[in-house]
């Protein structure tokens, strides 16, 4: 296994073409998928560009040669006897050539913008699928520093701009690269001293867009993290609605919105400004070039030095290369723009801070579920050790609690065990295997987890339930909800296991989640179990239904119960005690009673707390029901 981390470089204040050339080198595989789509795409982009380039000559022959008579230059002198024809006649034919470039440019570039563009959705919906495998093999690590609206907005916002430098982008820059190319070539050709005049807004134009592009990245980026931060909010906010509402602070919650609201709506603005004056400076630029091309052009052709529908050529040419240059100019500008999001996805994919298989790794054998902790050490952060040469032996059907103070290392101990992490040193052995030696799926098929919280999918009960095995079969699936005392609820619900369970399970007590969340552990039936107390919080009869399930569960299995209550170790083999990262307590409750200070202090001041609070809850109970506060009395109507 390895966990690396690659340090974050200091980013770029303008478009870097290393860090471009990067994304490219890490996304470009996507193209290979799509290959003969995009070849049709770019044929039918050159046959447009092609068209494009020949649409305004039919406008100067008619001028030229069909109003003023001129005669045709030597070079395709071969086309007299075309124009020897009826001028009327001559003038429809090309009036209708017109017509006819027009309709198959419009045919040839919607094949071309259909598959580009449908391509580049495909291309998205890939790289998101990516992207979210990636995020989920990324350790805990990182996901315990990193904001889930973040990653969100990672997921949607960032992903989409991935078409811009994928796909529009190459297509843009090929298209306005060939169209500038062959409109340059054709001016220089026809009068070198326009065509000159034309280059010269070339210069400012490039000029304008190396300096707003750089201020255009950086506006962006700091939009991209602003938005990002209001979508963290929002899933903050949205998932602690009943405390906000409990406390009361439903108008604080909305000033901190309002707050970071504004602050994005500035850098929104930032980035508008800088671009809305791109457009009006580069517009300028443009305009002074065709008023230099008709004034010069004018004078030629008032000397007679060029025909006039040659200054119509060069109007119109100079009109869409200036235009294109314009839009090439913008091009860098919203690759800028979504460079910053190829960046940021650059970043989750190259975090590499994850649990990996060994080269060498096999299938974990069936376990009989020895378990042994070597001087093992382990940290979150380098210097601040959580787990300090930890060792102990738990054999197979042993049920162990662990015990000691928050912080103590209880769940970095069961992290450990799961492998959500690998410790820095020591050895963790399954029967008598390094579990590092087993591949991660065949090692963590081989064990359940219940937490405190039961985490359900929107999704059926029955597809909850066999999240815990694939192929489950509907008898399996029955037999596991009756082992978990789930059974008859679930028969009671509307659509019995078709019935949806709502997001975080709305539409079910707490008792009822923990119980299809420990049916799900039954369909699992994995020889190693942890436990986070599964029945905190509940009531009485709910908490007794929990433990009978647990009871049957646990039943020759090897078990670690993260105990938060002494009660819970009652039926435990072993208890395992933690203070500050270090083993201080192994063994049975007598024994650690005996031996263990810690482990008794916590066990004194849990039961004299309690021996405090009996006479007092049940005074309240008595207050309850024979105090002189009215008690709600039924209707004689109901």
């Amino acid at each position: 296994m390895k966990k690396r981390r690659k340090g974050k470089k200091e980013k770029s204040e303008t478009l870097n073409p290393n860090s471009l050339l990067k994304i490219y080198k890490r996304f470009g595989s996507h193209y290979k998928k799509y290959g003969r789509v995009l070849a049709v795409a770019y044929a039918c982009l050159f046959v447009g560009i092609g068209l494009s380039v020949l649409s305004p000559w039919p406008l100067k022959l008619i001028l030229d040669h069909v109003i003023l008579k001129a005669p045709l230059p030597a070079e395709v002198d071969f086309l007299s006897p075309l124009f020897s024809l009826d001028a009327k006649l001559l003038l429809l034919v090309l009036s209708l050539s017109i017509l006819a470039m027009a309709i198959l440019e419009a045919i040839f570039s919607y094949i071309n913008k259909y598959w580009i563009s449908s391509t580049g959705d495909r291309i998205n919906a890939d790289i998101r699928e990516r992207l979210f495998a990636h995020i989920q093999r990324l350790s805990l690590s990182f996901h315990g520093t990193s904001r889930a609206g973040n990653l969100i907005y990672l997921l949607t916002s960032d992903v989409k701009e991935m078409k811009t430098i994928l796909i529009d982008f190459p297509q843009d820059f090929v298209n306005r690269i060939v169209t500038f190319g062959s409109y340059l070539f054709l001016m220089l050709a026809l009068d070198w001293r326009l065509g000159l005049i034309g280059l010269g807004t070339v210069p400012p134009m490039f000029l304008l867009t190396r300096y707003f592009s750089r201020r255009m990245k950086n506006a962006i980026r700091k939009r991209r993290k602003k938005e990002g931060d209001i979508a963290s909010l929002v899933v903050e906010n949205v998932t602690s609605m009943a405390l906000v509402q409990a406390y009361g602070k439903e108008e604080e919650e909305k000033a901190r919105f309002s707050k970071e609201n504004e602050e994005s709506q500035e850098a929104s603005l930032q980035a508008l400004r800088l671009h809305r004056m791109y457009s009006r400076l580069s517009e300028t630029v443009v305009t002074l070039g065709t008023a230099g091309v008709l004034y010069v052009g004018g004078r030629l052709a008032l000397g007679e030095a060029i025909l006039p529908g040659t200054l119509v050529l060069f109007v119109a040419y100079l009109k869409d290369i200036l235009g294109s240059f314009e839009k090439f100019s913008g091009l860098f500008i919203e690759l800028a723009k979504a460079g910053v999001s190829g960046e940021r996805l650059l970043e989750v994919l190259e975090n590499e801070m994850i649990t990996e298989d060994a080269p060498d790794a096999v299938a974990a054998p069936p376990f009989r579920g020895r378990i042994e902790f070597r001087n093992v050490n382990f940290a979150y952060q380098q210097g601040h050790e959580v787990l300090k040469n930890l060792s102990f032996v738990v054999e197979p059907g042993e049920t162990v609690a662990l015990v000691g103070h928050s912080g103590a290392g209880k769940s970095t101990l069961v992290s450990l065990l799961m492998r959500f992490y690998d410790p820095q040193a020591g050895q963790i052995f399954v029967d008598g295997q390094d579990i590092r030696r087993f591949t991660l799926k065949s090692y963590r098929d081989q064990i359940m987890i219940l937490l405190q919280e039961a985490m359900l999918f929107r999704q059926s009960v029955r597809d909850n339930l066999s999240f815990g095995k694939d192929g489950a079969t509907d008898e399996e699936i029955v037999e596991a909800a009756e082992m978990a005392e789930a059974h008859e609820f679930i028969s009671e619900m509307p659509d019995g296991y078709d019935t949806l369970v709502a997001e975080g399970g709305k539409n079910l007590s707490g008792g009822q989640k923990q119980r299809l969340n420990i049916a799900r552990a039954f369909m699992r039936n994995a020889p190693i179990l942890i436990l986070d107390e599964p029945a905190t919080g509940l009531d009485a009869r709910a908490e007794a239904k929990i433990n009978i399930a647990i009871h049957r569960l646990t039943r020759d299995k090897v078990a670690f119960i993260i105990a938060h209550k002494l009660a819970t170790v009652a039926g435990a083999d072993k208890i395992l005690m933690l203070e500050h990262g270090r083993l201080v307590g192994f063994g049975e409750h007598p024994q650690l009673m005996r031996d263990c200070a810690p482990y008794r202090e916590i066990y004194d001041l849990q039961f004299a707390w309690q021996k405090v609070m009996r006479p007092i809850e049940a005074a309240a109970s008595d207050d309850n029901g024979h105090s002189g506060v009215a008690q709600p009395v039924e209707s004689s109507d109901e």
